[in-house]
C-alpha cells in the first residue's frame, strides 16, 4: 500500500502492489514513478487522488531501480534472468508531458558477463553513476564508460545519497564509507573501520543513508557490536566540514530517511518497522507523539589520545571548561589502559582535579546523561616531563 499525507492525516493511495518489496519512486513530465521489481511500473499524475495507470511507463519491465539524467528517465535490473545489468532509457519529452519506450532498442547491459548486478542508480549532478554490489561505473554523453571506477559498489540504492551543494556523493558497503568528487572514490569511514567490519553480510541489503548540507548519515541496518560493547539501532554520522565521525544511537530502527520540503524548510525523516515516522535531528523537541515528556538522551565523547612525553611523565591535573557545564563526568586513562578512571563531574565552568599518574599518553572521555545540552569548550593537561638522559 502506498500512502500520502494530507491534513495532519494519512490517506491511501495506491493498493494493488505487490507486498513486502523495497518501492522507490521518481519524479519526471511531472508524473510520480514508482518501482519495485516485480510490478510493471506504474505512474500518477495525481497520486493525492489514488489515481494510477501506466502513463509514460513502459509496460513489461519490472525493474528494481530509476533515476532521471539529462532530460530521461532511467531505469535498471529487471529482476530477470538476461536483464539484471541492463539499464532502459526513455525518449526526450515530447511537449514537456510525455516520453515513450523503446524497451526493445534503448536500452544498454553495463559488463552483464561479471556475476554481478545493478544495485543503485545516482545522478550527482555531473554524470549518472550505475552501481553494482562489486564495481562503480559511470555514464556520460549518452555512453557508459568501458572500465569500472572502482572495484566496490553498493549493496543497495539506499546506501547512497549525494550532496549536491559540495558535489559529493557518498556510499557505504561492507569495505567502507566513500565519498566520490569526480575521480577516483575516497575511503573516509577508516575512523570508524570497526563498526563498519561489524555488520553482517546478511544485513548488508538493509543499510539506509541520507544526508544534510554538512552530514551523512548511516544506518547499518541492524545493531552493531565493537569492542564488546553493543550499539542499538546505531547511525554513523559523518560531519564533512571537520572530516569527523559520530555514533548515534536510537530508540527505533531506520528502514528509510525522506526529505520532507514545507514552507520554511526541508527536514530529514526516518520511518521505523512499526510504521511510524519521526523527524531526525535538527530541532528541539519537548514531547513525542503520544504526548509524553522526551528522556534524556545518554552520550559520550571520548577525545583524542595525547601524547605528552617519550619518557613517562607525571600527570598532575587537568584543567576543564565547558560553556555550559550540567553535570558532564569525565573519565581519563593513561597508556591506553583498558580501565577509564572516575574523575570528575563538571559543575563549574571551569573544573581542575588531580590525577597524579605517570604515563605518556592521556585520553579524556565525557559522559551526559541530562535532558539540556551540554557545551564544551577545551580542557588543559598539566605535567611534569621526567629528567631527560644526557649522552656525551
Amino acid at each position: 500500500v502506498i500512502y500520502y499525507r494530507t491534513s495532519g492525516a494519512w490517506a491511501t493511495s495506491k493498493t494493488n502492489d505487490t507486498a513486502s518489496l523495497v518501492t522507490r519512486f521518481a519524479t519526471f513530465v511531472n508524473y510520480l514513478f514508482r518501482v519495485n521489481g516485480t510490478d510493471v511500473v506504474a505512474t500518477s499524475i495525481a497520486p493525492v487522488t489514488g489515481t494510477w495507470g501506466t502513463t509514460n511507463a513502459p509496460g513489461t519491465i519490472t525493474p528494481e531501480l530509476i533515476g532521471v539524467y539529462e532530460d530521461r528517465v532511467y531505469l535498471g535490473n529487471g529482476n530477470t534472468t538476461g536483464q539484471r545489468s541492463r539499464v532502459w532509457f526513455s525518449s526526450l519529452p515530447v511537449s514537456g508531458t510525455s516520453i515513450t519506450w523503446d524497451t526493445t532498442n534503448d536500452y544498454i547491459d553495463i559488463n552483464p558477463d561479471d556475476n554481478d548486478e545493478l544495485t543503485a542508480f545516482e545522478n550527482n549532478g555531473n554524470s549518472l553513476l550505475f552501481f553494482k554490489n562489486r564495481s562503480l561505473y559511470r555514464w556520460k554523453f549518452k555512453a557508459v564508460e568501458p572500465d569500472r571506477i572502482i572495484g566496490v559498489g553498493v549493496p543497495t540504492q539506499e546506501a547512497v545519497w549525494t550532496n549536491f551543494d559540495l558535489g559529493i556523493t557518498f556510499f557505504t558497503n561492507e569495505y567502507g564509507v566513500w565519498a566520490y568528487t569526480g575521480g577516483y572514490p575516497k575511503n573516509i569511514g577508516r575512523k570508524i573501520q570497526p563498526w563498519i567490519d561489524a555488520i553482517a553480510a546478511a544485513t548488508l541489503t538493509s543499510i539506509r543513508t541520507s544526508g544534510d548540507n554538512d552530514h551523512y548519515y548511516i544506518y547499518p541496518g541492524a545493531n552493531l557490536t565493537v569492542g564488546g560493547r553493543t550499539y542499538t539501532n546505531p547511525v554513523l554520522v559523518y560531519t564533512v566540514s571537520l572530516d569527523a565521525w559520530t555514533v548515534y544511537t536510537l530508540a527505533d530502527p531506520v528502514k528509510f530517511f525522506g526529505k520532507y520540503i514545507n514552507s520554511s524548510s526541508e527536514d530529514l525523516y526516518f520511518g521505523n518497522d512499526d510504521g511510524e515516522i519521526m523527524q531526525f535531528g535538527g530541532v528541539t523537541v519537548n514531547t513525542d507523539d503520544s504526548g509524553s515528556t522526551a528522556a534524556p538522551i545518554a552520550g559520550e565523547v571520548e577525545f583524542k589520545e595525547e601524547f605528552i612525553s617519550n619518557k613517562e611523565a607525571k600527570v598532575n591535573d587537568i584543567t576543564l571548561y565547558s560553556a555550559q557545564p550540567i553535570g558532564v563526568k569525565w573519565n581519563t586513562r593513561i597508556n591506553r589502559s583498558t580501565d577509564w578512571d572516575i574523575t570528575s563531574e563538571s559543575t563549574k565552568v571551569i573544573n581542575k582535579f588531580s590525577v597524579n599518574r605517570k604515563g605518556n599518553y592521556v585520553q579524556l572521555r565525557a559522559a551526559d546523561n541530562s535532558n539540556s545540552r551540554s557545551v564544551i569548550e577545551g580542557y588543559v593537561i598539566d605535567y611534569t616531563p621526567q629528567e631527560t638522559e644526557k649522552k656525551i
